[in-house]
């Protein structure tokens, strides 16, 4: 059965300033793979493994560090067809012994929830984290991989732009 991934596609600006991705503004394209992508297992590993330096970043932001997110799988509703459905949170926080985000695009297969809603979220499922350095995407593995395997033909200049944003 597919998973579904969320990949957030920069909505980007026609100034000559350097693109920053801002989840209010992004929008999100679907993709779908399946659950055997053992890259996107790897990535998602990988994610959890380095969740300190994510929080590093986070807790002690540098000028010019902003869009914290982070990607966590949620249950998808039944009758979709698809077991989970991946979601970009933002607005990272700990609370009363549970971590929360604000969902940074409207699910699609997940009814009663949508865009802004605050979310509970298990820390230890997170699939991916990325956040944004002087106009350049940090972290955001699933992203570039994903975008990466869009033949170059088939790709938009938008996810051109995106890619040329990875550290």
């Amino acid at each position: 059965m597919p998973l579904l991934f969320l990949c957030a596609v920069l909505l980007l600006s026609c100034t000559k300033q350097p693109a920053s991705f801002t989840p209010a503004q992004a929008g999100s394209q679907t993709v779908q793979t399946g659950q055997a992508d053992g890259e996107l297992v790897e990535i998602a590993e990988e994610a959890r493994r380095t969740l300190p330096v994510f929080f590093r970043h986070l807790t002690r932001a540098e000028a010019g560090e902003d869009n914290f997110c982070i990607k966590h799988p949620f249950r998808a509703d039944e009758d979709s067809d698809i077991g989970m459905e991946q979601v970009w949170l933002t607005g990272i926080h700990f609370r009363n012994g549970e971590y929360y985000g604000i969902l940074a695009s409207a699910p699609l297969y997940i009814s009663g929830m949508k865009k802004g809603d605050t979310v509970a979220f298990d820390m230890e499922e997170i699939t991916d984290w990325m956040f944004v350095r002087d106009g350049k995407i940090a972290g955001g593995r699933s992203i570039r991989y994903l975008l990466e395997n869009i033949p170059e033909s088939r790709r938009s200049e938008e996810q051109r732009q995106m890619l040329q944003m990875f550290e």
